[in-house]
């Protein structure tokens, strides 16, 4: 009952974003004056149909991913505002959840300070592939940053301070964060507050050369202090690296990330987490520009001892075979082979055929 008022609740609102939008548009094309400062709306949609087989044959069939909204609104003098919205499947329901929502201020190209619910700026892929399947190569995220992730804190919130720093060919960039770390639920942000006094921070550098466009490498630093339910406080240090070539023809995506997980009462009891994966994909020229074959490479190892995830079981090694067929502006057909291997649930096997859709773009 509470899914389907808070599916009402959004549609509702996505018809006054929308309706919003055709009432300026009409004012504008009866030539009546438009004020520059009144705000701009924008919508898009994405949505995803996906047919799994798996070893277990008991488990295959058809299932709906996300169907998700990105809602964006000019405000007028450097204020501006998006929202990020999804319903997910479930085994009786859809849950909706607010993925991001961000107001921003920009001084300038260099000072954009914006506060809400982020997408952690960790590595690349989680903050470069948002909700909505058909903005990446592939039908499903890397296991290390899948939604739902205890390796990664997926999202975060709090404030974040980023812009261009001036390097000349460098195209220096950087993102700083400070707020509320993970919850209770490691795997979740505090919306609703810190669950602890210690905020997490974080900062991220990445440079991209101007001689080489599409090429992305980036550092980044994180920090929080996690206390775990039923279990001591444990301080969490997390260190990432990528290197980003994103011109279709090739795309080559490598991130690494190192954490450290300690006792805050007792540093001697700590471990370490270690994960990274290696995408390739490639655009075929001329005729065949639609079709995108690619292939990835996944390895996690957390440490036994880890205080935070140690006995989470989530070692994994993982491989992929796919290609993409954009066969409309809007709409990709996604075939993809995955091999499997779980710590505590072996090795399995399975095929995905997606179909991922823009829906919307106003």
């Amino acid at each position: 009952m509470a899914g389907s008022v808070h599916i009402q609740l959004a549609g509702l609102c996505l018809g006054f974003i929308v309706n919003q939008g055709a009432l300026a548009q009409a004012i504008s094309q009866a030539g009546m004056p438009v004020d520059p400062s009144d705000p701009a709306f924008h919508v898009m949609g994405f949505g995803d149909i996906n047919y799994i087989s798996r070893d277990d044959s008991s488990n295959d069939g058809f299932a709906v991913g996300q169907a998700v909204a990105h809602l964006s609104a000019s405000l007028g003098h450097s204020l501006s505002a998006f929202g990020e919205f999804s319903a997910t499947a479930r085994d009786s329901e859809y849950s909706v959840e607010v993925e991001r929502f961000i107001v921003k201020y920009e001084f300038s190209d260099n000072y954009k300070l914006s506060a809400g619910r982020y997408h952690s700026p960790i590595g690349y892929w989680n903050s470069a592939f948002h909700h909505g399947s058909w903005l990446q190569t592939t039908a499903s995220r890397p296991e290390m940053v899948k939604f739902g992730s205890s390796i990664v804190p997926i999202h975060f919130v709090g404030v974040l301070l980023e812009g261009n720093i001036p390097s000349g060919n460098l195209g220096l960039e950087y993102k700083a964060g400070f707020g509320n770390g993970r919850h209770s639920n490691i795997a979740r942000a505090g919306d609703a507050g810190d669950i602890n006094s210690d905020k997490a921070w974080m900062l991220q550098v990445n440079s991209r050369p101007r001689r080489y466009y599409g090429l992305n490498l980036g550092l980044g630093f994180y920090n929080d202090e996690v206390s775990p339910p039923a279990s001591l406080a444990v301080k969490e240090n997390t260190i990432s690296a990528y290197a980003a070539w994103t011109k279709e023809s090739p795309e080559v995506i490598f991130e690494y990330l190192h954490s450290n997980h300690e006792l805050a009462a007792n540093s001697s009891v700590s471990g370490d987490v270690d994960a990274w994966y290696l995408q390739f994909a490639y655009r075929l020229p001329g005729e065949r520009s639609g079709w995108k074959p690619y292939a990835r490479l996944e390895r996690t190892r957390v440490d036994d001892t880890d205080p935070l995830l140690g006995s989470l079981g989530l070692d994994y090694d993982g491989g992929i075979l796919g290609v993409r067929w954009d066969f409309n502006p809007h709409a990709a057909l996604k075939a993809e082979y995955r091999s499997e291997e779980f710590d505590n649930g072996g090795r399995e096997n399975n095929f995905r055929v997606q179909v991922a859709l823009v829906l919307a773009k106003l």
